[in-house]
């Protein structure tokens, strides 16, 4: 045989292989495996950047509130709140009416506002003794 000859045999096989191939791709419901053009693309991925932990380089400050502890007093709605500064300590007087129930609820909201977190409760020592406290945190800005 001929040269001429190969080639087109071997021209017949390829295009009858792709055909088969195609042909029983679609009768027996294969799969492409190629995309499609009228699929859209998937979403790209967010990309996500590793969290570093800051809590040892981030900077902290405290306040606490305690039910007012005034001697004698008949003023049963005040509430300090002490703000724990470096300069010392700023204390803000928050009243409640006298007919609230709600505790020192004013002082909790107003700290909630200001972006205070509640961390823990325990004894405030004071010059007049020790009172009860709940003490907050926020990040200094």
């Amino acid at each position: 045989m001929n040269k001429k000859l190969y080639a087109v045999l071997l021209a017949v096989m390829i295009v009858a292989g792709l055909a088969g191939g195609t042909l029983s791709n679609k009768l027996l419901g294969g799969g492409s495996t190629f995309a499609q053009d009228d699929d859209p693309p998937p979403p790209p991925r967010p990309v996500r950047t590793p969290q570093v932990s800051t809590t040892r380089s981030r900077k902290w400050e405290y306040c606490s509130l305690t039910k007012a502890g005034y001697p004698g007093s008949s003023r049963g709605g005040l509430y300090w709140i002490s703000y724990f500064r470096d300069g010392g300590v700023q204390v803000v007087e928050v009243e409640e009416q006298a007919t609230e129930r709600g505790g020192p609820a004013k002082a909790i909201a107003k700290l909630g506002e200001e972006g205070w977190e509640m961390v823990g409760q325990g004894p405030l020592e004071i010059r007049q003794g020790g009172l009860n406290a709940i003490y907050f945190k926020r990040p200094k800005i």
